[in-house]
C-alpha cells in the first residue's frame, strides 16, 4: 500500500494549512493524507491468539481526510504550549487507527513519531480519539494518518545527532530499559540541553496495547544524562529494543 504523505515527499497533490505569516514564533503544519484500508477486505486476527473473527472492513482516504482534517487546529493547539519549554519542537507523526462499525475510535497510536515531546503526542491521541469517521465498509477498519508539526521559522533547529550519540549514556544509565517497562521496539525521539540534561522526550508505540508501557520508557529517558552537546540543544531519535 502506497504512503500517501502530502508535503513533504508528496504523492499526489500537496496540501498545507494554517501556515503562518513570515517572521511568527508560531509552527506551522504541514497536513498529510493517511493510508487507509482500501480494496477487499480481509480477515481480521483477534487478540486472543485465534486465527479469524470476522472480516475487516475498509474506508476511503478521502473518508478519513474528511474526518480529521478539521481537526488540525486542535492538533496543533497540542504544540503550541509546549514551544515556551522546547522552543524548536517540531516533527512528524503518524496514527494508527481501528475504528469500529459505527465510526468511533477503537484505539489509536503514534506508529512513526518524531515530535519529540510526549506530553504534546498525548494530547495528539486524545483529539484523535474523539474523531468520528462514516461507518466502514465490511467491519471495523484499520489505517494510518499523518502529518507534520515545522518549527517556528526564527529558531534556530537543534543540531542532529546520529542514534550511535547517545548509546553509551543508555547502555550505563538504562542497560534494562526495554525488559523493566515490558516493551521492545519503541522509537524515542529527545531533545538534549547544553549539559546533558534531556528537556523533552516522546515514542513511538509498536501496538495500541503497548502505550502505558511507552510513557515509562519515555519517564526513564527524561531522567537520564546525555552527553553534552555544547554550546546548543541537539535532538537524536533512538530504538529500544
Amino acid at each position: 500500500m502506497d504512503r500517501l504523505w502530502v508535503g513533504r515527499s508528496a504523492i499526489g497533490a500537496v496540501v498545507a494549512l494554517g501556515l503562518v505569516a513570515c517572521g511568527s514564533s508560531e509552527p506551522t503544519q504541514t497536513a498529510a493524507r493517511g493510508d487507509a484500508t482500501v480494496g477487499a477486505e480481509r480477515p481480521a486476527e483477534r487478540d486472543d491468539g485465534s486465527e479469524i473473527t470476522g472480516l475487516l472492513g475498509t474506508i476511503r482516504p478521502d473518508q478519513v481526510d474528511n474526518a480529521l482534517q478539521p481537526r488540525m487546529d486542535a492538533f496543533m493547539r497540542c504544540l503550541a504550549p509546549r514551544l515556551s519549554e522546547v522552543e524548536f519542537l517540531g516533527g512528524d507523526v503518524r496514527l494508527a487507527f481501528r475504528i469500529h462499525t459505527d465510526g468511533t475510535v477503537a484505539w489509536v497510536y503514534p506508529s512513526q513519531t518524531t515530535i519529540g515531546d510526549r506530553q504534546a503526542e498525548r494530547c495528539v491521541l486524545d483529539v484523535a480519539r474523539r474523531a468520528r469517521f462514516p461507518r466502514p465498509h465490511g467491519g471495523e477498519a484499520e489505517f494510518t494518518w499523518g502529518f507534520a508539526f515545522d518549527p517556528p521559522e526564527d529558531v534556530r533547529p537543534p543540531t542532529s545527532w546520529e542514534a550511535t550519540h547517545v548509546g553509551q549514556a543508555l547502555m550505563s544509565g538504562a542497560p534494562d530499559l526495554a525488559s523493566r517497562c515490558g516493551v521492545s521496539g519503541v522509537r524515542v525521539t529527545a531533545y538534549v540541553a547544553p549539559g546533558g540534561r534531556v528537556l523533552a522526550a516522546g515514542a513511538s508505540a509498536p501496538d495500541a496495547q503497548t502505550l502505558e508501557s511507552v510513557d515509562c520508557v519515555v519517564d526513564a529517558v527524561r531522567g537520564l544524562t546525555m552527553p553534552d552537546p555544547g554550546s546548543y540543544a541537539a535532538k537524536v531519535t533512538f530504538l529500544v529494543q
